[in-house]
């Protein structure tokens, strides 16, 4: 079967660069190159190939501005946690709503070069679901640098206790050169880990 351009960019998504994708999502997404029918059409194929599943999740949709929660970068002073943690929770304090969603499977994850595959907890969709519409921002706004974009599975396993930030902005030469992560609702004490792996890398980063 031959895949097409449309199909590989969605696999190459959800396998190396974000772990979910809603359907309103996809459409946001691709709607500038591509009908609803065309994508609800590649998304049944993918399916029926088993490189993606499907599920239905009731969870709080992200709520995502066009500019980070915060940004830094070396040598700039370090930030006051406790306000940021705090506006990160506050974002969810509103209803539910079920949504179709789509993971690739551990077959894509092989096929692509990832270790995508494995099932998303229930503590962990809002968190990656806003990672997800970050994704899209960049995509909608900033393409080239979506190009850039490099997933927390498409990365080496961070060594013991230490955990990968969700996603790295690359240079040419693969080489990090900005961090992404979804603050999703992190207590301070996860903002303040977050920032210190930072800066102890000397890697800019935004946090959303």
């Amino acid at each position: 079967m031959t895949w097409t351009a449309l199909e590989i960019a969605l696999m190459t998504s959800l396998t190396c660069k974000v772990r979910v994708l809603s359907t309103q999502q996809i459409i946001n997404a691709w709607k500038q190159e591509h009908s609803t029918e065309t994508l609800a059409f590649s998304v049944r194929r993918l399916n029926a190939a088993r490189l993606i599943r499907v599920e239905n999740w009731t969870v709080v949709l992200p709520k995502v501005s066009s500019k980070p929660l915060f940004t830094w970068k070396p040598g700039q002073q370090q930030p006051d946690t406790w306000p940021l943690s705090k506006e990160a929770r506050s974002r969810w304090n509103r209803p539910a709503s079920t949504i179709e969603v789509f993971q690739a499977t551990n077959l894509a994850g092989r096929v692509f070069g990832s270790r995508s595959g494995h099932k998303i907890r229930e503590i962990e969709r809002r968190h990656d679901l806003l990672l997800s519409e970050v994704f899209v921002l960049y995509r909608l706004g900033l393409p080239k640098l979506a190009d850039c974009w490099i997933g927390e599975d498409a990365l080496p396993i961070a060594e013991r206790g230490v955990k990968n930030p969700d996603a790295f902005l690359v240079d040419e030469q693969y080489q990090p050169r900005r961090v992404i992560e979804s603050a999703g609702s992190y207590s301070q004490k996860q903002m303040d880990t977050f920032h210190e792996y930072c800066r102890q890398c000397r890697l800019p980063y935004e946090l959303w």
